[in-house]
C-alpha cells in the first residue's frame, strides 16, 4: 500500500486452532468478525473482510501469528461486508449455490464494478481508496445446495444452508472438534438498506443452534463470540423463541 504501514491487529483465540479477527465495535463501521481456522498445513477463512484494506490487515495479523498459507475462503452469505476482501487472497471460495446467483445479480443490477466501488468509497470515507484499484467481486468456485463436509487435517468442517430473512443464502460452519460454530448473520433481521417491514431477530433459529451438544461457542457477524451458557443467561433465548 502506498505510504501505509499495516500494524498487526490482535486476534482473539477461541479454541486451540480457531481465532477471529474481531469486529469493529464503532457503531458507524460495518466490519464483521472474520473466522480463522488453522491446521499444521493450511488456514481457512470464514468470510474475508469488507474491503481489500480490511483483508490486508488480516494478512498482517496472520503473518504475526505465523499461520500457514490460506487455502480457501468460506462465505457465510453474499453481503459485501463479509466478502469484499476476497480478491486480496487469490484462493478458492466456497458458498451456497444461491450466493453465486445473488452476487451475479448484484453486479448486473448496480451498474458493474465501477458503480460498486463508488458506492463503497462513499459509504467508507476513511478507507484507503488506492486498495480498490485491482478490486474484483469473487464468485464462489465451489457451491453446494444443503450440506457440505470438508475434511481438514484432522478437523471436519460442516457447512449447512440455513437461509433466513437476512440473506437467503446464509450458511453456518460447524467445527465440532473445537466446539465452535460460525453463524454469520443468519438470524438477523433484513439489512436496513432493504427497507423491510420485518425488523425481528429470528430467536427461534438461534435457539435451534443452542440444542447442539457438540457446540459451546457461537460466532456471529457483528457481536462478540458468546458461549452457550452466556447466550442462555443473557438473552433467555428459549423463552424469546416461544413468544
Amino acid at each position: 500500500m502506498k505510504g501505509q504501514t499495516l500494524l498487526s491487529e490482535a486476534l482473539n483465540q477461541l479454541a486451540e486452532n480457531i481465532w477471529i479477527l474481531p469486529r469493529d465495535k464503532h457503531p458507524n463501521k460495518v466490519q464483521p468478525n472474520v473466522g480463522i481456522i488453522c491446521t499444521s498445513t493450511q488456514t481457512v477463512l470464514v468470510d474475508c473482510g469488507n474491503s481489500p484494506y480490511h483483508a490486508q490487515r488480516l494478512l498482517a495479523a496472520l503473518k504475526h501469528l505465523n499461520a500457514p498459507p490460506i487455502s480457501q475462503i468460506i462465505y457465510t452469505h453474499h453481503h459485501w461486508d463479509h466478502i469484499f476482501g476476497a480478491s486480496t487472497f487469490g484462493v478458492p471460495v466456497i458458498a451456497h449455490e444461491l450466493c453465486q446467483q445473488l452476487l451475479t445479480q448484484h453486479i448486473q443490477q448496480r451498474g458493474g464494478l465501477a458503480a460498486l466501488k463508488t458506492q463503497i468509497q462513499q459509504n467508507e470515507p476513511g478507507t484507503h481508496h488506492e486498495v480498490w484499484d485491482h478490486f474484483q467481486i469473487i464468485l464462489p468456485d465451489i457451491t453446494f445446495s444443503h450440506q457440505l463436509t470438508l475434511p481438514l487435517d484432522g478437523l471436519t468442517l460442516e457447512l449447512e444452508h440455513v437461509g433466513g430473512v437476512h440473506a437467503a443464502d446464509s450458511i453456518v460452519v460447524r467445527v465440532k472438534e473445537s466446539h465452535v460454530m460460525f453463524i454469520g448473520d443468519c438470524y438477523y433481521p433484513p439489512p436496513g438498506y432493504l427497507q423491510s417491514s420485518n425488523k425481528k431477530t429470528s430467536w427461534s433459529m438461534l435457539s435451534s443452534f443452542l440444542d447442539e451438544k457438540a457446540i459451546d461457542v457461537y460466532v456471529d457477524g457483528h457481536s462478540d463470540p458468546l458461549k452457550k451458557s452466556d447466550l442462555l443467561k443473557r438473552w433467555g433465548i428459549k423463552f424469546l423463541a416461544s413468544l
